[in-house]
C-alpha cells in the first residue's frame, strides 16, 4: 500500500510506534496519544497542508477539494461496495439510521468491554448494553426484538475466548486508536481506526465481529479492516472474534501486503473521482445500487438526494 507506509498505535503505549518501508520495519520516535505528529518521511518544506489529525495531505487532490482529512477501513468499504451512499454521507453530510443489526453490534462490543477491562459482572454488563440497545429504537418491531434477544448469548461466546487473556489496554478515554498513513504518490492521507481489545502483554488485537450467519473465512471487507490494523500496529497479531448466539471463531484471512496494494488501489479511484467532480456532477453520475444492504434504513437517501422512484 503506497511507496511508503507509516503505522502509530495512538493512546497506546507510547513505545509500540511503528514505521515500515517495503518489508522493512523500523522504530521511528514516538508520538503520545492526542499529540499531533508531521509523517516522518515529508520533509520541512512540504507544501502539504496540515489536517485536523496531524498528518499532512497533498494540497489541490481530490479529498482536499472537498474537505476530507481522514478515511477508514469502513469508510472505504462503503465507497467499493455503495458509492452512491458513500457520496450521501460523505459529501452531502446525509447520516444514515443506525439499523437494529448494527445496534446489536455495538451493545454486544461495549458489553464485553465493560467485563474485561471495567470488571463489571457478564449480568450487569448485558443488561446495560440491552438498556442501550432499547433507547435506541422508538418501537420494537421483528426486527429489533430478534437482534435484542441474542445480545445476551452471544456477548457470553465472546467471553469464553477473552476473559483468560485478563484485562485489555485502554487509554483513559475512549478506545486505542490507531492511524496508517497512504502514499499514493502524488497525495497522502491517513486511514483512522479504533481496536476493540488490545492486548500489549500478548502481542494480540482482538476485534469482535457479532453475526447471526457464522463464516468460515472473512469477507473481503473485514479482511480490509484486519490488514489495515496488522500494518499499524507492526508486531501485535490481528485477529477477528466472529461470535454468533451459539458459536465464536478467532479468523485471521487474507495476505496483509496483497490487500493493502488493492486498498491503495481503491484509494487513488476514490481521489480521482473526487478530483474531477463537483457535488452536482457526483449526485447525477453516481452509480447507485439500491439492493445493498447497506442501504437499510437509508432508503429515503435515494428518493431524496438521487431521485430514485418512491417503491
Amino acid at each position: 500500500m503506497g511507496q511508503e507506509i507509516t503505522g502509530r498505535p495512538r493512546g497506546s503505549r507510547p513505545d509500540r510506534p511503528l514505521r515500515r518501508r517495503g518489508d522493512e520495519m523500523t522504530k521511528h520516535t514516538p508520538v503520545s496519544a492526542g499529540t499531533p505528529a508531521r509523517d516522518p518521511a515529508s520533509p520541512p518544506s512540504s507544501p502539504d497542508r496540515e489536517t485536523s489529525t496531524g498528518v499532512s495531505t497533498q494540497a489541490g487532490s481530490g479529498f482536499d477539494r472537498h474537505g476530507i482529512t481522514h478515511l477508514s477501513p469502513s469508510s472505504l468499504n462503503l465507497w467499493i461496495n455503495a458509492p452512491a451512499l458513500w457520496v450521501a454521507e460523505k459529501i452531502f453530510g446525509r447520516r444514515g439510521a443506525q439499523s437494529a443489526a448494527m445496534a446489536r453490534g455495538v451493545a454486544v462490543e461495549d458489553a464485553v468491554v465493560a467485563v474485561v477491562a471495567k470488571g463489571q459482572t457478564a449480568e450487569a454488563a448485558i443488561n446495560a448494553a440491552t438498556r442501550r440497545f432499547d433507547g435506541r429504537f422508538f418501537m420494537a418491531d421483528e426486527r429489533t426484538t430478534k437482534e435484542r434477544d441474542v445480545i445476551a448469548p452471544m456477548v457470553e461466546q465472546a467471553l469464553k475466548v477473552v476473559a483468560p487473556l485478563g484485562a485489555p489496554e485502554f487509554p483513559e478515554e475512549g478506545q486505542n486508536k490507531v492511524e496508517l498513513i497512504c502514499n499514493c504518490g502524488s497525495f497522502k492521507i491517513p486511514f483512522i481506526g479504533y481496536l476493540d481489545l488490545f492486548y500489549p502483554q500478548h502481542g494480540r488485537v482482538i476485534d469482535i465481529k457479532s453475526t447471526l450467519r457464522m463464516p468460515s473465512r472473512m469477507t473481503p471487507g473485514h479482511q480490509l479492516q484486519r490488514a489495515i490494523y496488522a500494518r499499524a500496529m507492526g508486531n501485535s497479531s490481528v485477529e477477528f472474534l466472529y461470535v454468533s448466539p451459539s458459536k465464536s471463531a478467532l479468523l485471521a484471512d487474507g495476505d496483509v501486503a496483497s490487500i493493502l496494494a488493492r486498498v491503495k488501489w481503491q484509494t487513488s479511484r476514490l481521489e480521482a473521482f473526487l478530483a474531477a467532480l463537483d457535488r452536482d456532477q457526483m449526485r447525477a453520475i453516481v452509480p447507485v445500487g439500491d439492493s445493498s444492504f447497506y442501504w437499510s434504513g437509508n432508503e429515503a437517501v435515494l428518493t431524496e438526494e438521487f431521485g430514485a422512484p418512491t417503491p
